[in-house]
């Protein structure tokens, strides 16, 4: 079985090189490398000489365009079985395609659609990139889905960069509503719609690169929100997975019991320190020996950003409408 890595860059090229050190050292080398590059310096030579030696053959494009078109630009040149999506911050174990392969290859396991879940590491040794990458690396922040749960191995409805076959997602291509909303969150919604699978497994291992500076951390999460914002509305899909029924129910309770007991401004005010007493006991029965209290504070401004980005997007989706 043969299979191809397939990615984008913009301008990133210290992490884009890393990437590819990590790609040219897998156990089983890919077929091909595709890049297409939107950015301002011309690097092929560069890549191109950590190649030598290797039987791979390394598809280069120089053309500025969105990150969508781009990577339906490189795909168009895979002509592998199976494509492998790559990011400039991604960093893959020795036996990453090893170990994809084999799943695909299990007859057990009905999917399409096959990935890891990924370990935030973090860029260089200052507290505030170690305090980044300890919060991407907890999923109670994000409300326990499962492809970020490292231990996980099933089905999902969601998957980091994912390795797909190639003759379905040339079928469905990538592709970006007004702008609004990701591209990976669209493209699984697309298979899993017409019956195709996705599977992640806990052997599959890779890491990626979280952001070193916590305002980025920040604005992140805010994106995170307006995207889901414009997932559901453009979609018309309420629920993706259990996991945002549950967080639905969850959040109609609350609302509820406030109020019964006479809702008051004031009241109000209390939600962030109920947000924080539940991270706590996330931080808690989830940080394991490395439990660290200071997580949960940061953890709720993050997730106060995710609610102010998707009552964001919900306030622009109907502005627009109006229009």
């Amino acid at each position: 079985m043969r299979y191809s890595f397939f990615g984008t860059c913009v301008n990133d090229y210290d992490h884009l090189i890393n990437c590819i050190d990590t790609i040219v050292a897998q156990s089983i080398l890919p077929k091909q490398i595709i890049l297409v590059n939107s950015g301002s310096k011309n690097i092929k030579k560069l890549i191109q000489s950590k190649l030598i030696n290797k039987n791979i053959d390394f598809i280069y494009i120089q053309k500025s365009l969105i990150r969508e078109n781009a990577l339906n630009l490189a795909l168009k040149n895979c002509n592998s079985e199976l494509s492998f999506r790559f990011d400039v911050r991604t960093r893959f174990s020795i036996d990453y395609a090893k170990n994809v392969m084999s799943k695909f290859n299990d007859q057990k396991i009905k999917a399409s659609v096959i990935g890891g879940v990924p370990l935030a590491i973090s860029n260089d040794e200052s507290i505030q990139a170690k305090l980044c990458k300890e919060i991407m690396n907890r999923s109670y922040i994000f409300f326990y889905p499962k492809h970020r749960n490292r231990l996980f191995n099933g089905y999902s409805s969601s998957v980091y960069l994912g390795c797909f076959k190639t003759k379905l997602l040339k079928k469905f291509n990538y592709r970006e509503v007004n702008n609004l909303i990701s591209e990976d969150s669209l493209i699984i919604n697309d298979f899993l719609k017409e019956g195709y699978k996705t599977y992640l497994d806990s052997s599959i291992k890779l890491s990626y690169v979280s952001r070193s500076k916590f305002k980025n951390i920040l604005f992140m999460f805010h994106s995170y929100g307006f995207a889901r914002a414009n997932t559901i509305l453009s979609q018309k899909k309420l629920f993706i997975s259990p996991r945002h029924s549950m967080v639905f129910v969850f959040g109609v309770l609350l609302v509820l019991l406030l109020l019964v007991i006479k809702l008051d401004f004031y009241l109000v005010l209390l939600l962030p320190f109920l947000l924080i007493l539940i991270n706590l006991l996330g931080e808690i029965f989830e940080g394991q020996n490395k439990t660290k209290l200071i997580i949960p504070f940061f953890a709720t401004l993050c997730q106060f950003l995710w609610i102010l980005g998707f009552i964001w997007g919900i306030l622009l989706f109907i502005r627009k409408i109006i229009k």
